[in-house]
């Protein structure tokens, strides 16, 4: 047998292979929402702001399975997280990647930023429907990264924005750290976000090596989500199936409320027949 068929023979046994894209401890549950008028919350009056007034680096990340088959309507957007990073999905015309409306959605992550000017800043890209899903929020050197699955976008340095907004100039609804929604009717109307959230991190450092370049370049998802000296909140919604508290795994206190039906599950939505990277994950944290 020439080395060359032998090469050929191998090439072809490796991409049968389905590897794992991570190893790592399970853990356990996922919130569950219903995409009518459930969220969970954490009062401003009581906690204020997660992320410290002046952090000049942060992350913002999660694992989330959105299973409502619509866009929302032009002008508005399906809240996931909220504060002083916020990411929803959005409508497909903002996207910087055709939208396939079968199998995919339109999400945006967003920073809420100030220095010598203040404001938001942020991308809109392309997630799958119905299958798990990374995102993150990433800022530091007065630059927003935006990552998604394996996918990460690096935007232009702005340096007038350095550092997280210490107050946010809004209603003050809009204060709150909400997911899946918000608690009232604000200057928006109310949309609530319809899938699963498996766990939830915000770091006062930038996390993960970060592209050079601007634009796309590739990105390998963390492994799973530890609390450490960074680590500001984490929550893994490891409660006993139908709770409405979820505590927070860094020590810090956060203990977010389940609103209206938000509560947890043990069970994880996985599509037995595919192997992508979202799917691979569900079926480890189900085993």
């Amino acid at each position: 047998m020439s080395n060359k068929f032998k090469l050929l023979l191998s090439c072809i046994f490796m991409l049968n292979i389905v590897l794992p894209v991570f190893s790592f401890s399970p853990s356990g549950g996922v919130l569950v929402l219903d995409g009518e008028d459930d969220y969970a919350i954490l009062p401003f009056g009581k906690y204020g702001y997660i992320i410290p007034r002046d952090t000049d680096a942060f992350t913002v990340e999660f694992w989330f399975y959105p299973t409502s088959d619509n866009q929302p309507e032009a002008g508005k957007s399906n809240i996931i997280l909220s504060q002083q990073v916020r990411f929803a999905l959005g409508t497909k015309n903002r996207c910087i990647d055709p939208v396939n409306e079968t199998d995919e959605l339109c999400i945006f992550g967003a920073a809420y930023l100030e220095g010598a000017a203040n404001g938001i800043s942020g991308v809109h890209v392309v997630i799958k429907k119905n299958e798990w899903n990374y995102m993150a929020v990433i800022f530091t050197d007065s630059t927003l990264y935006l990552a998604y699955n394996d996918k990460i976008y690096k935007k232009r340095k702005f340096t007038p924005m350095n550092v997280v907004a210490g107050e946010l100039r809004l209603p003050e609804g809009f204060k709150n750290f909400c997911v899946g929604g918000y608690a009232e009717d604000f200057l928006i109307p109310k949309l609530y976000f319809q899938g699963e959230i498996d766990t939830i991190r915000v770091s006062n450092i930038a996390r993960y090596d970060l592209p050079i370049e601007k634009g796309i370049s590739a990105f390998e998802p963390p492994h799973r989500f530890s609390s450490d000296a960074n680590t500001l909140a984490l929550w893994n919604f490891d409660e006993h199936e139908g709770s409405e508290t979820f505590e927070d795994a860094s020590g810090n206190g956060y203990t977010l409320t389940g609103m209206n039906g938000a509560t947890t599950s043990g069970t994880l939505a996985v599509q037995p027949t595919s192997n992508s990277l979202s799917t691979t994950w569900a079926k480890i944290k189900s085993e």
